[in-house]
């Protein structure tokens, strides 16, 4: 049996049957949105077959390790996601053993979450895999050209949230 030879960088037409565009510089914000598409693509596969999480439990659960101890609405703030998106994936990830609840001492109405030990280790697991990915991905720029990708995506960020502050508690 013969093996074929895989190319590491095929021809842009080998790549997909997808019509191919040519974007220009106006054309940014688009290519940002498309490229999240396909990061989120990749990275709900990787989580789906490495912890059976979704997306949304991926997320959440990132975001708790990240800030510690906090509510429901402090993740879907910091994560500019729907609240009852984190409250399902929340539920879920208390189900699974991976985050625990706690009053609020500060609103009666809500809980805090923090991870479990799981919780913790499923987390690792995963990060350390995602950064990997990051890497690979991020492999032909020197660190000249991160640092300036890194200072133009908050410069657009900014642009944005002071576009419509009011959907971004700002």
């Amino acid at each position: 049996m013969q093996q074929k030879t895989i190319r590491a960088d095929p021809p842009t037409e080998a790549r997909s049957s997808r019509p191919s565009f040519e974007f220009g510089p106006s054309h940014i914000p688009y290519r940002i949105l498309l490229l999240s598409k396909m990061i989120d693509r990749v990275t709900a596969q990787h989580v789906r077959d490495t912890a059976q999480l979704s997306l949304a439990e991926w997320r959440v659960l990132t975001h708790v390790e990240m800030i510690g101890k906090c509510s429901a609405a402090e993740v879907a703030s910091v994560a500019y996601s729907d609240r009852a998106e984190v409250s399902r994936a929340l539920a879920s990830l208390e189900t699974r053993g991976f985050v625990q609840r706690e009053a609020n001492p500060r609103n009666r109405r809500s809980s805090l979450v923090s991870l479990t030990e799981a919780g913790k280790s499923v987390h690792a697991a995963i990060r350390g895999a995602r950064g990997k990915f990051y890497e690979q991905w991020l492999t032909d720029l020197n660190d000249a050209e991160r640092v300036a990708l890194n200072a133009a995506l908050e410069k657009v960020t900014r642009r944005v949230i002071d576009s419509a502050p009011q959907m971004f508690d700002v």
